[in-house]
């Protein structure tokens, strides 16, 4: 499934550490951008490369829906609490 190239992205992905995909993801494509323009580039690449996208294309579908149910969770909740109670604060003034 994963090797030394891909490794670093899917754990980013797999973490949800969306800041640091777009990073390791340029680097990912830049080096299979120069392999294709050296046109050493092989078909077993392009299929890792592929293989990887539809992975993660998968987790962060996964991701989303989770978040959604959890957006979901909140938006019920406030229904029948729709004020959330002030913090009372600690600082006490005494006359």
């Amino acid at each position: 499934m994963g090797n030394a190239r891909t490794d670093e992205l899917r754990k980013a992905v797999a973490a949800g550490d969306w800041q640091t995909v777009p990073r390791l993801w340029h680097v990912y494509a830049t080096a299979i951008r120069e392999e294709i323009e050296h046109r050493t580039c092989t078909q077993a690449r392009l299929s890792e490369a592929r293989e990887f996208l539809d992975w993660a294309g998968r987790v962060a579908f996964c991701a989303r829906a989770q978040a959604q149910q959890q957006l979901n969770a909140i938006h019920a909740a406030r229904q029948y609490d729709p004020e959330p109670p002030h913090p009372r604060s600690s600082l006490r003034a005494q006359l």
